[in-house]
């Protein structure tokens, strides 16, 4: 279902963007695959009665804001009650936010690295002025993540807002929000946590595989959120993470 107002919601998770973006629609999964699903669904599937309840909202990061409002001052989070933000006059897909459109040059430039994170700064600060009692983001894009992680850290808001780490590639995506919907729920319960950034221990394997990858050497506002921490101290993270919310079974 798709939330037609945001009065009543109180927590918010933040997704990648999709193909469907360019119809203005993330829900619609058939227009860019035949299975019919994609993470948006996932999410709302997950988090159904929240979502019956209007408690819980959805919103993407998308770039394609970019253009489409390139002077905008909402910035690049889309609430799906806004997705006619993302849609693409043509009609053609925007096209995946490959990480070659945002590493750096070989001057050590990131333009459009930095273009997204500033668009993302007043994206940040909007959500923030709505008051939602919790934040959530599980945004897997390289640039994507990185430019999130700097703008919620330039506003000041990454002890309070909870950033999940997941691999870049979009297999790992609906394993990654059925993951994170517990923890969803049981702020929706009551429980809150300092926020910042939780790699998800399941998936570690993967995002270090990914990382060993990306070689490039980042600019200093975005440098140590490109880093990875060792397994043992993701694993303390999350375990922690889970005993506050008091979630038990499933993936440690």
């Amino acid at each position: 279902m798709q939330l037609q107002t945001l009065k009543n919601a109180r927590f918010l998770l933040i997704l990648p963007c999709n193909a469907a973006a360019c119809i203005g629609n993330y829900f619609h999964a058939e227009v860019y695959t035949k299975r019919g699903w994609n993470t948006w669904r996932e999410a709302d599937s997950c988090l159904h009665d929240l979502r019956n309840k209007e408690i819980v909202a959805l919103a993407a990061v998308d770039s394609s804001t970019l253009d489409t409002e390139p002077k905008g001052s909402k910035g690049a989070i889309v609430f799906e009650t806004e997705m006619y933000r993302a849609k693409n006059p043509t009609g053609k897909d925007w096209g995946a936010p490959s990480w070659r459109w945002f590493k750096p040059t070989k001057a050590g430039k990131c333009e459009y690295l930095e273009a997204l994170t500033e668009s993302l700064v007043k994206g940040v600060r909007r959500v923030e002025k709505m008051c939602f009692t919790q934040v959530f983001a599980l945004v897997n894009p390289r640039g994507y993540f990185l430019s999130l992680a700097a703008a919620v850290d330039k506003c000041g808001l990454l002890n309070r807002w909870i950033l999940f780490q997941v691999p870049s590639h979009p297999r790992h995506l609906l394993s990654a929000v059925r993951l994170v919907a517990p923890f969803i729920r049981a702020a929706a319960e009551g429980e809150k946590l300092k926020g910042g950034i939780y790699p998800i221990p399941a998936l570690y394997p993967f995002l270090q595989k990914e990382n060993k990858i990306y070689k490039d050497s980042l600019p200093k506002a975005w440098k140590e959120y490109g880093q990875i921490i060792n397994f043992d101290s993701v694993k303390k993270r999350w375990v922690f993470l889970r005993r506050r919310f008091k979630i038990t079974g499933g993936d440690v």
